[in-house]
C-alpha cells in the first residue's frame, strides 16, 4: 500500500478489496511501479499522476486534441489534495521511490 497525503493506493485488486476492512483506511486508487516511474490511478484505473525516478510528483492529464498523449505538470493531484508542507510531500515521495523495480 502506498500512502500519499493520507490517500491510499493499492498495488492490485486484492489489496484494494482488503483495504475496505482495514482500520488504516480504504484505498482511493491504484499504483503501478516501474523502473523509472510510479503511475498513480484513481479507483477506475484512470491515470491521475506519476512519481518520477527523480522524486517529482506530477499531475497527469490527457488533452482532448492529442489522442493517447499525456501531459504532466506540477499541479496538485485532486485525488491526493494539497500537502500541508513541501517537506511532507518530499518525505512521502522519497519513501515511495523504494517501490520502483
Amino acid at each position: 500500500m502506498l500512502t500519499l497525503n493520507n490517500t491510499h493506493f493499492a498495488a492490485n485488486e486484492e489489496e484494494f478489496t482488503d483495504s475496505l476492512f482495514s482500520p488504516n483506511g480504504t484505498a482511493s486508487g491504484f499504483y503501478k511501479a516501474y523502473k523509472n516511474v510510479i503511475n498513480l490511478f484513481d479507483h477506475n484505473k484512470i491515470k491521475v499522476g506519476i512519481i518520477s525516478k527523480h522524486g517529482v510528483l506530477a499531475l497527469a492529464t490527457q488533452p482532448k486534441c492529442l489522442e493517447g498523449a499525456w501531459h504532466y505538470s506540477y499541479g496538485d493531484i485532486p485525488l491526493i489534495g494539497r500537502y500541508a508542507s513541501y517537506t511532507q510531500q518530499c518525505d512521502e515521495v522519497k519513501g515511495a521511490l523504494s517501490l520502483m523495480k
